[in-house]
């Protein structure tokens, strides 16, 4: 249960919701002040995402697939009844094929909770996870490596607050534990053993010390020899100070014990807010990582691949202006002499270009596949959270692959220095690239689009310019368009009111390489967030002369919204247009640009992921004591 008690907690203003008062077509700033708890709960809450029920949500854990119940699972990190992060707990929802979900225990309240946290630090049974389940992972196995319908989850458990890697790291802030669930998910159960990791690796000034990502590993066991079957765990973490930086503390143990863990050492040792190659392209290590992955993809020569994932926070906020940031690299990994893994990074870039963070997977049994989840937090500015009841959606489920490219030429010299590109090069001086693709999981998408088939947006001209094809869908929709044969800058303008008074620009920069979300006019609300987010993407030129197309795909759903770009190039972000109408589109481009645009359609998607809840599914608010939050240096309270 969340800690906020009835008798003691404040309840935030009135209770107005959705259904108790009709919203007008266009907000103003001072409309949305004078509204009360929830009632704009609907206005701009994605349908077709995962959300949890109300409230603030942050990272996904606990992802599986268990082949027992045929069911999957996500976590997630939640604050029930509060808009802000705070007593944080994990919730749970499961589904057949990853589309629809169904709130584990219900959605009101608190009863989707699978996880709570312990007594406080300061009460007589004080609690190793007392102010806190953090992240991390789960696997349909019982704690001796066999699939007998046990499912365990591994989560960091906290009992100090607060904590942050800028801040002096209280000793035994987060130890590692595991619940375990003997019904299939219904219910969990703390081990007995608990915590069953206590102290960070001897001589770490550490950052942090979290989110165990635990796997069964065979080509790991492979590569590192070993007699028997091994699981392997990674952690995010990182070392204060001179010589110090984001760290990946490796970690094994026998699959017939898996609380006895063995730390192997760090996978690598960056430097602080070290980047791999461009700034731009590869992001930056930053000083502390969070939410890390370790794993292996094949391509498809059957080659293996190895790759990490790591939330960095604090690094240089040049052309990513949020202090955290989600990467991957591509690495060589081999044995160390104390039996170790060192991870030598080749390539590496942006997972998202965007607000998500926190990307984390899990292996997909049922389909043979890598599938990512991740967290894409709101960009309003602390404005109108109370009104809205909730913060936090995941991202479309992402599917996880080497993409293998032959025939590439190297212009601007963009192949062969360090960048998101692995390439080799071959006599007759063509290149083959490696990089690590992601696509929206194509069953999830076909399921979204509930059957419907695309409306199709003519697109005959060969030299377009901005205004020569629009089109009009809704609030939660999918557009498709490629776009090519670019003399400047051009791309797509989505969320468009019918005068242009609202509009969100997506548009490609060949000078430099760079994919761009305008949202200076998203919103005539000002409070909001309308700085322009960008990343990197270089197209493939090819040894016949051609270079490769823009494959756009964008979500819109509510405020959420993605970009995908030839399963390359992402980037999640937010709007909160004033307007009900603000759902049109068309080809934008930059003064005397053109751009060739075709296959244009688009969906429009009504399928609500979460069926048996109430399309309003907001829960009172509350405000937490002083006692609760320690005089909230614990976290803000509501």
């Amino acid at each position: 249960m969340f800690r906020s008690l009835p008798l003691l907690s404040v309840a935030l203003g009135g209770l107005s919701t959705v259904g108790a008062q009709e919203l007008p077509a266009v907000l103003t700033a001072d409309i949305i002040e004078s509204m009360g708890n929830n009632s704009l709960f609907t206005r701009w809450r994605p349908t077709y995402h995962f959300s949890a029920p109300a409230g603030w949500l942050n990272d996904p854990c606990g992802m599986m697939y268990d082949p027992t119940t045929e069911t999957y699972h996500l976590h997630y990190q939640w604050h029930p009844n509060h808009v802000n992060w705070g007593n944080i707990s994990w919730g749970h929802a499961t589904s057949k094929d990853m589309i629809t979900w169904t709130d584990v225990g219900g959605w009101e309240d608190d009863k989707a909770q699978s996880v709570g946290t312990g007594p406080y630090p300061d009460s007589d049974n004080s609690s190793y996870y007392g102010l806190g389940i953090f992240s991390g992972s789960g696997q349909p196995y019982n704690l001796k490596g066999e699939q007998d319908g046990t499912l365990i989850n591994f989560y960091t458990s906290v009992q100090h607050l607060p904590t942050n890697w800028a801040l002096p790291y209280i000793p035994g802030t987060e130890s590692q534990s595991i619940v375990i669930s003997n019904d299939g998910g219904k219910t969990w159960e703390q081990f007995a053993g608990n915590p069953i990791m206590t102290e960070p690796p001897e001589g770490w000034n550490i950052t942090g010390w979290r989110d165990p990502f635990v796997e069964p590993w065979p080509e790991m066991d492979a590569l590192l020899g070993q007699e028997e079957p091994h699981w392997y765990m990674v952690l995010g973490s990182g070392i204060k100070g001179e010589g110090g930086g984001g760290r990946i503390p490796f970690y094994s143990a026998p699959a017939s014990n898996l609380t006895d863990w063995t730390f192997l050492g760090a996978l690598w040792e960056p430097d602080r807010n070290e980047t791999l190659g461009s700034l731009v392209e590869t992001g930056t290590y930053g000083f502390n990582f969070e939410v890390s992955n370790f794993f292996s993809l094949k391509d498809e020569d059957d080659d293996v691949h190895y790759y990490v994932l790591m939330g960095t926070e604090g690094g240089n906020l040049t052309w990513h202006p949020r202090a955290q940031w989600g990467l991957w690299n591509e690495g060589q990994v081999t044995r160390r002499e104390n039996g170790s893994a060192e991870f030598t990074p080749l390539s590496g870039g942006a997972i998202d270009s965007g607000l998500l963070y926190a990307v984390t997977s899990f292996w997909d049994s049922k389909n043979d596949r890598r599938v990512q989840w991740g967290w894409a937090n709101e960009e309003n500015n602390n404005f109108a959270i109370n009104q809205q009841g909730f913060q936090g959606a995941m991202a479309i489920p992402r599917e996880m692959y080497v993409i293998k490219t032959k025939d590439l030429v190297n212009t601007d010299a963009g192949l062969t220095t360090k960048g998101n590109t692995r390439v080799v090069e071959h006599s007759d001086g063509t290149f083959t690239g490696y990089t690590l693709g992601a696509r929206a999981l194509p069953d999830v998408v076909e399921g979204l689009h509930g059957g419907a088939e695309p409306q199709t947006i003519q697109t005959e001209k060969t030299a377009c310019v901005s205004g020569d094809v629009s089109g009009n869908g809704t609030s939660h929709m999918h557009l498709q368009v490629t776009l090519s044969d670019f003399t400047g800058p051009a791309g797509v303008v989505v969320a468009q009111s019918p005068g242009h008074e609202e509009q969100t620009i997506v548009w490609y920069s060949p000078e430099n390489y760079t994919i761009n979300v305008d949202r200076s006019q998203s919103s005539s609300i000002e409070q909001f967030a309308n700085y322009t987010m960008l990343g990197y993407f270089y197209p493939y030129t090819f040894s016949n002369g051609t270079t490769e197309s823009l494959h756009m795909d964008i979500f819109i759903d509510g405020s959420l919204v993605e970009v995908h770009v030839n399963d390359r190039f992402w980037l999640t972000t937010r709007i909160y247009p004033s307007r009900t109408d603000s759902t049109g589109f068309s080809i934008w481009t930059g003064a005397n640009s053109t751009v060739k645009a075709s296959d244009m359609k688009f969906w429009n998607i009504e399928t609500n992921v979460f069926p048996e809840r109430p399309v309003n599914s907001s829960s009172e608010l509350v405000f937490d004591t002083p006692e609760e939050t320690n005089n909230y240096i614990w976290w803000p309270g509501n």
